[in-house]
């Protein structure tokens, strides 16, 4: 797994650590406490915390929030989530679209 961040002007790749069984743990803490379909502002900040903290504080919350691109952050808990439950990247979903656009 690796999370590409824009920081100061330029896109830095980083790779997480070990990933021990305290982030599954934590995960299923917030599996109960958060509705992922209607989330608040402080439900992200602390899901943002939990990205880098799976990263191994490579980089702050502040600069995840800022590094990451708008429309790819719920995907990205998402996806950080997949890795921490199974050791995987998600799969990519493959769009074949309809029969008139195959």
């Amino acid at each position: 797994m690796h999370l590409t961040l824009l920081i100061d002007g330029e896109d830095k790749t980083f790779t997480p650590g070990h990933v021990s069984a305290k982030f599954l743990l934590k995960m299923m803490e917030y599996d109960q406490e958060i509705d992922y379909n209607d989330m608040s502002v402080e439900n992200i900040k602390k899901l943002a915390g939990f990205v880098s903290d799976v990263f191994g504080k490579q980089f702050t919350i502040d600069e995840f929030l800022e590094g990451i691109k708008s429309y790819e952050l719920i995907s990205t808990f998402g996806k950080v989530f997949i890795f921490v439950r199974t050791g995987q990247e998600p799969k990519k979903e493959v769009d074949e679209g309809n029969e008139k656009g195959k």
